[in-house]
C-alpha cells in the first residue's frame, strides 16, 4: 500500500497498490504550479487512490485537472481528461519509507522546459517532447 499527505496533513490519501511510474512533466503549467524546472508524477490507476478528505480541484487546462490542499496550497493531484483510469499524484507527497517508489522512467513535454535547466545526463528516463509523442505511460 502507498500512502501521502499536503504539507499541512489535512489532506491524506491510501493507494491500494504502489504507482506504476514516475514521469517528470516539463510543461509549462506544472513548472509554474511546481515553481520547479518540473513536476514529478507517481501514476496510479484511479480506482486505487482512497482520498480521506477530497483534495480542491481545478480545471487547469482543456487537457487535465488538477487537485490542492485548499489550506495549504499542496499540489496534490492531475488527471488528464483523456485517460480518466490514471491519476498522477505529486511524487513528492508519498510517505517515503511506507511506499515502493520507481525511478522516473520519463521526461515528457521538454519542447516547454526551462532554457536554464539542464536534464541530468544517464538518467535512463525516455525523452519525449510533444504531447502527441505517448498514448499511455
Amino acid at each position: 500500500m502507498a500512502s501521502g499527505s499536503c504539507a499541512c496533513h489535512y489532506i491524506s490519501y491510501t493507494a491500494s497498490n504502489p504507482p506504476t511510474c514516475l514521469v517528470n512533466c516539463h510543461c509549462t503549467t506544472c513548472r509554474k504550479q511546481a515553481g520547479a524546472p518540473y513536476q514529478t508524477w507517481a501514476f496510479f490507476a484511479t480506482e486505487d487512490i482512497q482520498w480521506h478528505v477530497n483534495p480542491t480541484e481545478r480545471r487547469a487546462t482543456n487537457a487535465a485537472t488538477r487537485s490542492f490542499c485548499p489550506k495549504c496550497g499542496s499540489t496534490l493531484s492531475m488527471i488528464q481528461h483523456r485517460d480518466l483510469s490514471s491519476i498522477g499524484i505529486a511524487a513528492g507527497t508519498l510517505d517515503e519509507g511506507k511506499t515502493q517508489i520507481p525511478l522516473p522512467s520519463h521526461h515528457i513535454f521538454l519542447d516547454e522546459k526551462a532554457s536554464w535547466f539542464e536534464l541530468p545526463k544517464g538518467d535512463g528516463a525516455k525523452k519525449w517532447d510533444k504531447w502527441g509523442e505517448y498514448d499511455k505511460l
